[in-house]
């Protein structure tokens, strides 16, 4: 969750900034997978588009050779053609990246893929290499936007590319379907597509971006792996009730991706959660077909870091938000980690832990690059985003064990968490805590990004609710007035959550250097532990 302004904000933001393209030669051939430290999970080996039943998220077949398009220069129609012909293709193998100015920079994470690479001008360029793998175009209405998101569902159904009736004439696709002049409106062509294509698509996800704002990002994905695409808003009651009959088709613990309209944050994770599938925010990744092919090794374990003596201290650790973002992994998070600044004091770095599945690159290199004074942790709540409360009786723990068995495999000791209920915040239950500490036996778990401090043991499992500051004037004066009320008679302990759309390593720092000498900054696993010796 964040503060002010919502994640979409700072998505798209992020999205509008970077340098000009500057075509790059081949980088030669990709380099072998390679573990990380001790205990590294071996990569997949080559294989096809697949997705086991203990599988949170597919993964697709390795990409050994890309062409690079770049796409900021292109009007959204041409985008929403090539991330459909990006998902198409990308069943055999993926072989399409789409460049943009990305916050990270345009070509960060492709030149960590390590593989050969090359600028390809053109749409229509693109369209011949590929039409043998597509059999033509869904013609989108323009007085209909959502109909964009049938067309990106109907793509990965007919193995087609969504496209205006023009740009399907101009590139000499046939059309496999027209979609103009069929509905009224978004309600009655989601209506259609729920009744005709639903039946057709996975159930094992639901992917949701705004049709008019986002032409390309995660529709490749979506396309993919037949995916039914749509936009609706939980707050109001036909598209409410659209959602509750699809999430209903849904198995237990499925993965909900994209986002919400009007930025129903809250009301749309409560209702996902209400039906037993978890939210993936994901509306802003870009080639996640690529990634989700680009299988790295990555570590079961980081380096342990024991926790100093245990004195009567205040002991305080910084925890940055929206790992479970999952697009937040790749670009947010990548600028913050190459923040000169990181390494200075101790940080927890909330992550996703399907990034396991859909980017290990990410969490190869995150692992890979990290200082002594760096953890890894999951973002709320686990496995993904979900209010644990508000799950069906007697089905939590299909996704507490599934988080258990992801955080174990990817090294992630601790995670926060998120709950909330009828729109207000409330404190883990007995029982869910409980379910926390059997299937997922984490060091400790951050309750809340909320305006006050605590700490408890609950099943011998330390819970730290956290305090979010969005500016370092902000996290000293709420720091400063817990040491006012401290007696300094027993040790306290405190968890600043950073939210990390405002804040940098660099402010981490400053706040750090701060601080007096009643004051111990510490990692999250040192934290829990020292919380634990405590009690």
């Amino acid at each position: 969750m964040t503060v002010g302004r919502s994640r979409r904000h700072f998505c798209r933001a992020a999205l509008g900034a970077g340098a000009a393209l500057v075509p790059l030669a081949a980088t030669g051939a990709p380099a072998a997978t390679r573990a990380t430290e001790a205990g590294a999970t071996a990569a997949r080996p080559a294989r096809a588009a697949s997705w086991p039943q203990d599988q949170a998220l597919p993964t697709l077949p390795e990409p050994y050779r890309l062409d690079v398009c770049e796409v900021d220069g292109l009007s959204v129609d041409e985008r929403l053609l090539l991330s459909t012909l990006q998902g198409v293709t990308a069943r055999r193998r993926p072989c399409l990246y789409l460049s943009a100015p990305f916050e990270e920079g345009r070509h960060t994470w492709l030149r960590e893929l390590e593989v050969p690479y090359a600028p390809v001008n053109g749409l229509a360029t693109l369209v011949r290499r590929y039409r043998s793998e597509i059999r033509g175009a869904i013609v989108t209405d323009p007085a209909v936007p959502a109909t964009r998101n049938v067309a990106t569902t109907l793509a990965g159904l007919e193995n087609a590319v969504a496209a205006t009736a023009g740009l399907a004439s101009r590139l000499g696709l046939p059309v496999v379907k027209d979609l103009r002049g069929r509905f009224k409106d978004a309600t009655s062509a989601y209506a259609w597509a729920a009744r005709e294509l639903w039946p057709r698509c996975t159930h094992r996800m639901l992917v949701a971006v705004d049709p008019q704002r986002n032409a390309e990002n995660l529709r490749d994905y979506a396309v993919a792996h037949r995916a039914f695409v749509l936009w609706a808003d939980p707050t109001r009651a036909k598209e409410a009730a659209l959602l509750t009959s699809l999430l209903r088709g849904m198995p237990d613990n499925s993965p909900f991706l994209g986002w919400f309209p009007n930025d129903r944050e809250n009301a749309g994770t409560e209702l996902a959660s209400r039906h037993g599938a978890y939210v993936v925010a994901a509306d802003y990744i870009n080639n996640l077909t690529v990634f989700a092919g680009a299988q790295r090794r990555y570590a079961s374990r980081q380096p342990a870091a024991a926790p100093p003596r245990l004195r009567r201290r205040i002991y305080v650790t910084f925890t940055f938000t929206e790992g479970d973002n999952l697009q937040y992994n790749q670009h947010r998070l990548r600028k913050l980690w190459d923040d000169p600044a990181r390494g200075q004091v101790p940080l927890n770095w909330s992550v996703s832990p399907l990034a396991a599945d859909a980017a290990s690159l990410f969490l190869s290199y995150y692992q890979r690059t990290a200082t002594r004074h760096d953890l890894l942790v999951a973002g709320p709540s686990g496995l993904g985003y979900a209010y644990p409360d508000d799950w069906p009786a007697g089905k939590l723990s299909h996704f507490t064990r599934q988080t258990g068995a992801y955080m174990r495999d990817t090294g992630l000791p601790a995670l926060c968490a998120l709950n909330r209920a009828h729109g207000r915040d409330i404190n883990l239950s007995a029982g869910t805590l409980a379910a926390y500490a059997r299937d997922v036996r984490p060091a400790g778990i951050w309750q809340h990004w909320t305006s006050h401090f605590g700490t408890a043991l609950s099943s011998g499992m330390p819970v730290s609710t956290a305090r979010l500051v969005a500016d370092v004037h902000g996290a000293r004066q709420v720091l400063a007035k817990a040491a006012q009320g401290w007696k300094g008679t027993a040790p306290l302990f405190l968890t600043i959550g950073v939210l990390a759309w405002t804040l940098t390593p660099g402010d981490v720092a400053e706040i750090a250097q701060g601080l007096d000498e009643r004051f111990t900054v510490v990692r999250g696993d040192q934290f829990f532990e020292l919380i634990r010796q405590a009690r």
